[in-house]
């Protein structure tokens, strides 16, 4: 089998065939190095405009964190309460660190848990009776319990990554100041007191007097949870830019031969099946993975929950899908890749980071498919600040414009075929690339008036034949009656 790439089957086969650097086709060459250094600098813009997309979107996410708000809740109303408050608050403010505000409004500790899973993105609570318990340990009861002094609420299925690299650190960081700093006051001052009666307390309670416990309201900790739709959406996604390419490759005999209304209505629906099928595959992934990886304290995962977590993704990818194959259809083939990359790191970016640690321009990550896509799973599984309206609205809105903007592509490109302006892959008439069958429609008009220039001049007027031999003559009047 191998000897067919034996060079013997190939003896005087390049007879005819010329070196490349023959004169020949030095032109031919020549074209193709111009070709190569427009490529090279096509996918240099192409590759400083993703570095740049992503780049810009992170750089600054350290010292953007005070964009993040978190609260204290002072539920006890006591010495505690207004201690730990007031050292939470002198907290320093750090562009790394989020911003600390009191919260007067909640009245119970459901309450704050609510509140966070609703709205917020974490709150440290100062738990109803804290003063009253450490004054009886102080005083000398036997059992105390410093971890029942606050309560730190977070939810990490309001933007996983947020939550761990800087809400739930800036929780646990300040929590754990707090209490150093109470237990080196409440020392101190019992080194100082020289009442007998306070010299028999609780030492447990002398030296911790304050500590906690945290509470996740909708935990999605769980392992794959910051990549998880990112990683999924990404792979339907890739697989669809292959397919949409092939479709674009492969497309000009439609576009020369079924008529419009039907091309119209043929790839939404084609790019619709798609979609179902791939977000399927997602869906069956995740529930084949969810085992071993899944949080326990997370939502139940029931057949509803596969059925939204697959339907959410085909809209994520139907809309993705009609955006790039509106590119598709018009680009020539060395432009295909920059919409790609100019879809794919945006909504990469929207996914693992969110706009409050980013520049304001990138508050465009509110209409990213992959960001309404992963709000709604990470609410989907864990039950967390609730947007549904807008992400539903969003990614119905996007696919309705798709659709219409797919409709005029689709004209626009049949227009372009029959005509001639352009060829199968997208070459435009005027290209070295170009071949098409079909002629350019201003050679047509120039050959056929061409053609009407070279026929004989027309006489004015009517052209009367008389024939004498017939003794019938129109000149004369004579009609043989």
């Amino acid at each position: 089998m191998l000897g067919i790439f034996s060079w013997r089957r190939l003896h005087g086969k390049d007879d005819h065939r010329v070196s490349i650097t023959a004169a020949s086709i030095r032109g031919e060459v020549r074209n193709r190095v111009w070709d190569y250094l427009q490529l090279a600098a096509i996918s240099t813009v192409m590759i400083w405009a993703g570095l740049s997309l992503f780049f810009g979107g992170v750089y600054r996410r350290s010292v953007l964190a005070n964009n993040i708000n978190v609260y204290v809740v002072d539920l006890d109303g006591g010495a505690v309460g207004t201690n730990v408050t007031r050292m939470v608050l002198d907290t320093a403010v750090t562009p790394s660190t989020p911003i600390w505000l009191q919260n007067h409004n909640l009245n119970s500790v459901d309450a704050v848990k609510a509140w966070v899973q609703h709205s917020g993105w974490g709150a440290l609570v100062v738990n109803p009776g804290a003063s009253a318990r450490l004054e009886s340990a102080l005083a000398g009861a036997d059992h105390y319990n410093a971890s029942a002094a606050m309560t730190l609420i977070e939810s990490t299925g309001r933007q996983v990554v947020a939550e761990m690299l800087y809400v739930s650190s800036a929780l646990t960081t300040t929590a754990q100041a707090v209490a150093r700093q109470y237990a080196q006051i409440q020392v101190t001052n019992f080194q100082a007191t020289d009442d007998p009666a306070q010299q028999q307390p609780n030492y447990a309670a002398l030296i911790n007097p304050v500590g906690f416990v945290t509470v996740d309201v909708a935990p999605a900790g769980f392992t794959m949870s910051p990549v998880m739709s990112t990683f999924g959406y990404l792979a339907i996604l890739l697989s669809i830019i292959g397919v949409l390419i092939m479709w674009k490759m492969t497309s000009f005999p439609f576009f020369a031969r079924v008529r419009f209304c039907d091309l119209a209505l043929m790839w939404p629906v084609l790019l619709l099946g798609l979609a179902l099928v791939l977000s399927l595959y997602q869906a069956l992934a995740f529930l084949a993975f969810r085992g071993p990886n899944f949080n326990s304290q997370a939502l139940t995962y029931t057949t509803a929950t596969f059925f939204k977590f697959w339907f959410t993704g085909t809209a994520v990818a139907f809309s993705l899908g009609l955006w790039l194959f509106n590119w598709f259809l018009h680009l020539t083939p060395q432009l295909m890749a920059l919409p790609s990359i100019c879809t794919v790191i945006p909504n990469v970016l929207s996914t693992v980071s969110t706009f409050e640690l980013a520049p304001k321009f990138y508050r465009i990550m509110y209409a990213m498919p992959f960001y309404n896509g992963s709000s709604l799973i990470l609410y989907i599984l864990t039950g967390a600040h609730p947007t549904i309206g807008r992400n539903v609205g969003v990614l119905v809105a996007e696919i309705v414009a798709m659709t219409a903007l797919l409709t005029l592509s689709i004209w626009i490109r049949q227009i372009c075929v029959l005509r001639g302006i352009s060829d199968a892959h997208g070459w435009f008439h005027g290209s070295r690339y170009y071949h098409s069958h079909i002629p350019y429609y201003k050679d047509v008009c120039a050959d056929a008036e061409h053609q009407a220039e070279s026929l004989p001049p027309r006489r004015a007027g009517v052209e009367i034949v008389d024939y004498d031999d017939d003794g019938v003559s129109l000149t004369t009047g004579n009609l043989g009656v």
